[in-house]
C-alpha cells in the first residue's frame, strides 16, 4: 500500500481514536464504534446511486451544496438510532463518538474512491488535503447528530423528534457551508482546511463537555452521601491523579489500579443516576462493584486515600466518625456514609481476621 493510501485511511482512523479516547467510554463503547465505522465505510456504495440520479436530475452545482450534503447526512447517521438503543450508550457523549465513527467510515471509502481517480502523482497531495478538510468535517457533522439523538431519548415525543431533527439540520447547513467554499474560485486551501477542522472541533467540544459535565453529576452524587465540598472536588477533578501516584509507591500498583477503578465507577455511577437511560438493577450492580473494590482496597488502604486528599480541617467530612467503625468490639452501629459507604464491611472482615 502506497504512503496516499496509507495516509487516507489511518490518519482518519487516528482521529477517531483520539475522539473515542476523549469520551472516556471507548472500553464499552467500541463495539458498537466498529459497528459505525462499518456502515459509513459501506453507505458510500448506497449513497452514489442517489447523487448520481440528483446530480441528472438538478445538476452538478445542485448536487454540491445541496443534494449531497442532504443525502450523506441522513444516510450517515441513519444507523445511529439503532445503535443509541444499546445499554452500552448512556449519554450523548456516546451518541458523538458513534457519530464521529460513521462519519469516519464514510471519509475513509471517500478517500479511496478519489484516490482511484486521481494521478499517482496527485495522489499523496490529494489524501493530504482530504484528511485535513473533508474528513473532519464528515466526522464531525454526524457527530452533532448522534448526540443529538441521545440527547432527545429521556424527553417527551416532541422532543425526540425536534431535537435529531435539529441536529441533522445543522450538519446539512454546515456540510453545505463547507462544499460551497470548496467550489469557489479563488477560495484560499487554508480557508477551506480551516472550516473542515472547525466543524470537527464542535463535535470534539460535545465530547469534551463531558468532563465538567460528569464531574458535576459526581459532586451532586457525593453530596447526597455527605461527602464536603473539598472531597466532592479532589473525585471530581484532576487531582485525584497525584494522589494515586502517590498511593501506588505506598501500596504497589493493584492497590493503585483498584482506587483509580473505583473513581471510574463513581463517575459511571454519577452519569447512570443522571442520563435516564439505566436501570435500577444497573445502578444496583455499579454500587456493589465499588463496594467489593473499597474491600480489595482494603482498610488501610482507604485510611490512607482519605487522609491523602486535599480536605479542609475546617469540614467534618464522609470520615470524620472513622474512629467509630474501628473499636475492638468491631463496627459502630453508625457507619461514616459516603463515597465509601461500605468501609464497615471491611472493618469487620479485618476484625474477623484478627480474631482467627
Amino acid at each position: 500500500m502506497t504512503s496516499q493510501w496509507l495516509v487516507a485511511t489511518v490518519v482518519p482512523l487516528a482521529v477517531l481514536a483520539a475522539i473515542i479516547f476523549l469520551g472516556r467510554n471507548g472500553r464499552r463503547l467500541w463495539p458498537l464504534a466498529l459497528i459505525a465505522l462499518l456502515w459509513g465505510f459501506a453507505d458510500t456504495y448506497l449513497i452514489i446511486y442517489v447523487n448520481d440520479w440528483w446530480a441528472a436530475a438538478f445538476g452538478m452545482s445542485s448536487l454540491i451544496v445541496l443534494g449531497a450534503p442532504i443525502a450523506e447526512e441522513i444516510s450517515k447517521a441513519v444507523v445511529l438510532p439503532f445503535l443509541c438503543l444499546s445499554r452500552r450508550v448512556t449519554w450523548f457523549v456516546d451518541g458523538a463518538v458513534l457519530g464521529a465513527a460513521a462519519g469516519t467510515g464514510f471519509a475513509i471509502r471517500e478517500n479511496w474512491v478519489y484516490l482511484q481517480n486521481a494521478g499517482s502523482d496527485a495522489g499523496l497531495g490529494l489524501a493530504l488535503a482530504r484528511v485535513s478538510s473533508t474528513n473532519l468535517m464528515h466526522a464531525g457533522c454526524t457527530a452533532i447528530v448522534g448526540a443529538a439523538i441521545v440527547l432527545s431519548f429521556s424527553r417527551g415525543w416532541v422532543a425526540r423528534f425536534a431535537i435529531p431533527l435539529g441536529g441533522l439540520v445543522i450538519a446539512i447547513v454546515l456540510h453545505s457551508i463547507f462544499n460551497r467554499l470548496t467550489q469557489i474560485e479563488g477560495m484560499p486551501a487554508l480557508l477551506v482546511t480551516a472550516t473542515g477542522v472547525g466543524v470537527l472541533a464542535i463535535a470534539a467540544a460535545i465530547v469534551a463537555l463531558g468532563y465538567p459535565i460528569s464531574a458535576r453529576w459526581v459532586r451532586e452524587d457525593l453530596s447526597r452521601t455527605g461527602a464536603t465540598a473539598s472531597e466532592k472536588a479532589a473525585l471530581s477533578g484532576g487531582s485525584v491523579a497525584e494522589i494515586l501516584d502517590t498511593f501506588e509507591s505506598r501500596y504497589g500498583s493493584d492497590a493503585a489500579a483498584k482506587a483509580e477503578e473505583l473513581v471510574a465507577v463513581q463517575r459511571r455511577l454519577a452519569i447512570a443516576h443522571h442520563s435516564g437511560r439505566t436501570s435500577a438493577a444497573e445502578i444496583e450492580t455499579l454500587e456493589a462493584t465499588a463496594a467489593g473494590i473499597r474491600r480489595d482496597i482494603g482498610l488501610f488502604g482507604m485510611m490512607w486515600l482519605r487522609s491523602h486528599l486535599p480536605v479542609d480541617a475546617t469540614e467534618s467530612g464522609i470520615w470524620a466518625s472513622l474512629e467509630n467503625s474501628v473499636s475492638d468490639d468491631g463496627p459502630s452501629e453508625s457507619i461514616p456514609s459516603g463515597l465509601w459507604a461500605r468501609l464497615g464491611e471491611v472493618t469487620t472482615t479485618h476484625d474477623e481476621e484478627e480474631k482467627r
